[in-house]
């Protein structure tokens, strides 16, 4: 009985907003699809900010559309996929006014989504963004997708493991050069003494071919993209390759010392789990998208993280030349205004309310606040504001290296370049190197040192990649130009 009563509470909202706008003749509806909803008895924060909406724009109501119900070739019931569910809407001319875009290209393809150009060029909000993010769903002189959420990647530090360590230890700061990253992460770690309490120095290192490129050549991206293409023959991404080899290849045990993926006797070092959620790693490379739940942990008296004090500090930087290069690669999340709707300009306010609008953002900021069940803010204020930054940051007073990026940094690197770059999928990884191996394994080969990029290079490894851009980039203005 009291489940059933507090699901009828939690969706009391909903129905009284619905109710009093359906007695209004004027009342527009915008229909609303989006994969970050949760179950509607729930009311998440999201769910939360569409009845905010309303609350503050009485002529209007929200419909959110839920996937149908589909039964799978095992017989079992399932929601059918977010690409069938759109494709059904859109053949008979039926797209949500407003939804979430996990590709701005596929949907510019399918025709699925409008034109913004109009609002956001004289939208205050919308200039505030730095360039690098505001024309990242920009094609020519038309923007098809709106900014919902932006997060980083770069390194996180454990201050506490790091204090851990002893004498000598030494706590990298936002700004950092790349070689005294890795100077620090040598200094940083511990060996263990009794079984599992060593300290890790570093992990993350994965992905240097990918942003560390950028810091050495200012005019590359992520995976030295720009817009003329990739540039694998760049001086740049050799230097990537041949630091990422030192700890991938044949001689990768020189570094085990403090460079996680060197390493084979992990649980012998650090215990059983993930090292750095144990509190047992000084410098890691993720996400921020992780800020919110780590530190959670920071504060849950049953976690190992428990009482210990992280931050973040991004992606280092490097000096070329007496100039300083340090390029922060970001993660956006889009938001778009489905082709055909009737109501384009409501349609793109609701659009910006439920992202990077500083009206929405502080909704948002005081949701979390009131309702902390409900969700957490896991990203920070697209607008360079001050009172967002100030009450995002209330959130999380004790990240202060990760304030400074937030608040000061001006230039970034789209890492999510599948979303907005035609045929990167194929570019990085589907795309065929040769009669049995895809671009994605001849990297990694190269990366082990198992073969030459030099080698592949002259094989035409970046031509081939290129061509993959090319003619998905030819498919796509054929597009925009109909």
């Amino acid at each position: 009985m009291k489940k059933v009563f507090l699901i009828v509470f939690l969706l009391l909202p909903v129905v009284l907003f619905s109710c009093d706008n359906n007695n209004n003749d004027d009342v527009i509806t915008i229909s609303y699809a989006a994969w970050n909803l949760g179950n509607a008895e729930d009311y998440n924060i999201e769910r939360r900010m569409i009845n905010a909406f309303m609350v503050e724009h009485p002529d209007v109501v929200i419909d959110v559309l839920e996937r149908p119900r589909i039964v799978d070739k095992d017989g079992n019931e399932v929601d059918s996929s977010w690409d069938e569910f759109f494709a059904t809407r859109a053949s008979i001319g039926k797209m949500p006014d407003v939804f979430q875009v996990d590709s701005v290209i596929k949907t510019i393809e399918q025709e699925w989504v409008e034109d913004l150009s109009e609002f956001v060029n004289s939208d205050e909000d919308y200039l505030k963004m730095p360039e690098d993010i505001r024309n990242s769903a920009k094609f020519g002189d038309k923007v098809f997708a709106l900014p919902q959420a932006m997060f980083y990647f770069g390194f996180f530090i454990n201050r506490t493991a790091i204090n851990n360590v002893g004498p000598g230890a030494v706590i990298p700061e936002y700004g950092i050069s790349y070689q005294d990253l890795m100077e620090a992460a040598k200094k940083n770690s511990k060996a263990a003494i009794v079984g599992g309490d060593g300290i890790a120095g570093i992990s993350g290192l994965h992905s240097l071919y990918e942003w560390l490129p950028a810091q050495y050549d200012e005019n590359l991206g992520w995976f030295t993209y720009n817009e003329e293409g990739y540039h694998l023959d760049s001086d740049a991404f050799r230097i990537a390759m041949t630091e990422q080899q030192k700890y991938f290849g044949e001689n990768k045990s020189l570094y085990e010392d403090y460079v996680l993926e060197t390493q084979d006797n992990q649980e012998d070092r650090y215990g059983e789990g993930d090292v750095f959620v144990n509190g047992k790693q000084s410098i890691r490379f993720e996400g921020s998208y992780n800020i919110r739940d780590w530190v959670s942990f920071t504060k849950d008296e049953k976690h190992a993280l428990y009482g210990q004090d992280i931050d973040f500090i991004g992606t280092p930087s490097v000096t070329v030349d007496g100039k300083q290069n340090h390029r922060i690669p970001i993660v956006m999340d889009y938001i778009g205004v489905g082709k055909g709707t009737k109501h384009k300009e409501v349609a793109f306010e609701f659009a910006k309310w439920m992202g990077y609008g500083v009206e929405g953002y502080l909704k948002r900021l005081e949701i979390a606040k009131n309702n902390p069940k409900a969700g957490a803010v896991n990203f920070p204020p697209l607008v360079k504001d001050e009172t967002l930054i100030e009450q995002y940051f209330n959130l999380y007073p004790t990240l202060t290296e990760y304030r400074k990026i937030v608040e000061t940094h001006e230039d970034f690197i789209i890492e999510s370049l599948a979303k907005v770059v035609p045929g990167y999928v194929k570019s990085r990884w589907e795309g065929t190197y040769s009669e049995n191996k895809t671009i994605a394994v001849i990297l990694d080969e190269i990366r082990d040192g198992n073969f030459s990029l030099t080698d592949a290079l002259e094989a035409g490894l970046n031509d081939l990649i290129n061509d993959e851009y090319n003619n998905a980039k030819a498919e796509l203005e054929r597009i925009l130009n109909k």
